[in-house]
């Protein structure tokens, strides 16, 4: 019994003596009055029994029964394929993995007995403010792109560069794959994956890289012209219509930014469970991850509609999904490129094409396609690229100039004003 229960029953005691009045009791234990006349109602039929809460001593519903909780515990602690994921992921994985259902303040608890309460981060100090953008209305109008270098394999395999797009309306991962690095390769492979599955998007939005956005300053005749320099990815974007816009922090790309903290902790460690150790394995387990993460975290758009254009049948994927180089097509019609020469074939061309200009396109695979215009042409390997000609050396018997003095004969003075004396010499 509690120093409360004692008081409440020494109080009930003196109101069934009419000791005290029922407004002075309620008062006293903070109850309304009416409050205190069914607690006075069962103390006169119950006794001191009636005090205590129902529920003393009455084992909880939802309780973790020991067999469970010694379950958890050996999947989360040092040792254990848990260990040292975050609550909510561990949480995620009991419940598809080891049919474990468990609430996250219950397992918050038992992963951390020691820790205090948890708490809301306090405010920041105001400073200057900020309005938040707010998320488009429909897929499709916005994609925000980028690539993250991470160690994703934890030392298993290679650091590599995790490239992914995000929708802005509706929160889905639209696309991701791993590759040695983040280059224009891999952005356009991402382009052309979006294409095909979704259509193609109204803008893109992404960081300052040079991969993205050309460094350049444009020249007095680029203005004049109304051109800007463009990296192969704006051309890219310019040519299919897709507007191309940079973040000027990385704060305003956050949406992928906070995809990425995501990743890094879950998809790391999912990883790490599956055991992947290769590139190749680690873009095969992408997929099912990332429908998993889409159905878990992604949101509907505002607008049902979507906004993503779909790709026209018959459209050239090799044609717009390229990097872009332009050559001149020589008068046997052969032309050269990365070191080698390449035969333009008579069948392809219906006309001639010496001396024009035609466009040299290298897919996210590697492969060379030429184009005269939007038509493509067919080629065959002709011949390795002619190394540069070297500057001719004299050979050594070659005959001298009389004024040149052998280097490594020493200098004679008298010899020196011999050869000169015709210099001297009155003309006749």
């Amino acid at each position: 019994m509690t120093v409360s229960e004692q008081r409440t029953i020494d109080l009930l005691t003196r109101l069934a003596a009419h000791q005290i009045t029922v407004e002075r009791t309620a008062e006293l234990l903070g109850l309304s009055s009416r409050q205190v006349q069914r607690k006075l109602k069962r103390f006169l039929a119950e006794g001191v029994s009636a005090i205590p809460h129902g529920n003393r001593r009455r084992k909880p519903h939802n309780i973790l029964d020991p067999d469970t909780r010694t379950r958890v515990l050996a999947l989360t602690s040092t040792g254990g394929p848990y260990h040292g994921f975050n609550v909510c992921h561990t949480r995620d994985l009991l419940a598809a993995n080891d049919d474990i259902q468990i609430g996250r303040s219950t397992l918050h608890k038992l992963l951390h007995p020691k820790a205090p309460p948890e708490v809301k981060d306090a405010k920041p100090a105001r400073g200057v403010v900020r309005r938040r953008r707010l998320r488009k209305a429909a897929s499709g109008m916005m994609v925000q792109i980028d690539g993250s270098p991470h160690d994703w394999l934890e030392g298993r395999g290679p650091r590599l560069c995790l490239m992914g797009a995000i929708d802005d309306a509706d929160n889905h991962v639209l696309h991701a794959h791993f590759r040695p690095n983040e280059d224009a390769a891999g952005y356009l492979w991402m382009f052309r994956a979006i294409a095909i599955e979704y259509g193609l998007p109204a803008s893109y939005y992404h960081d300052k890289h040079t991969i993205l956005r050309s460094p350049k300053k444009a020249t007095i005749e680029d203005e004049l012209a109304g051109q800007i320099p463009m990296s192969h990815v704006q051309k890219v974007l310019h040519d299919l219509g897709v507007e191309s816009i940079a973040a000027h922090s990385p704060q305003a790309k956050g949406r992928i930014e906070r995809l990425w903290s995501t990743f890094q902790d879950r998809l790391v460690k999912e990883m790490r469970l599956a055991g992947i150790s290769t590139m190749e394995q680690a873009n095969a387990f992408l997929p099912a991850f990332i429908a998993k993460h889409n159905a878990q975290f992604g949101i509907e758009a505002a607008d049902p509609n979507s906004a993503f254009i779909a790709l026209e049948p018959g459209f050239d994927l090799d044609y717009y999904f390229s990097i872009q180089e332009t050559r001149t097509v020589k008068a046997d019609h052969t032309l050269s490129f990365e070191g080698k020469v390449y035969q333009i074939t008579a069948a392809s061309r219906s006309r001639s094409l010496a001396g024009q200009k035609v466009s040299a396109r290298v897919n996210p695979e590697g492969q060379l396609h030429l184009y005269d215009g939007k038509r493509r042409l067919d080629y065959r390997l002709a011949s390795a690229a002619p190394a540069k000609a070297k500057p001719v050396q004299p050979s050594p018997e070659a005959p001298k100039s009389p004024l040149e003095t052998p280097k490594s004969q020493p200098c004679d003075p008298a010899a020196a004003v011999r050869k000169r004396a015709w210099l001297h010499t009155a003309s006749p």
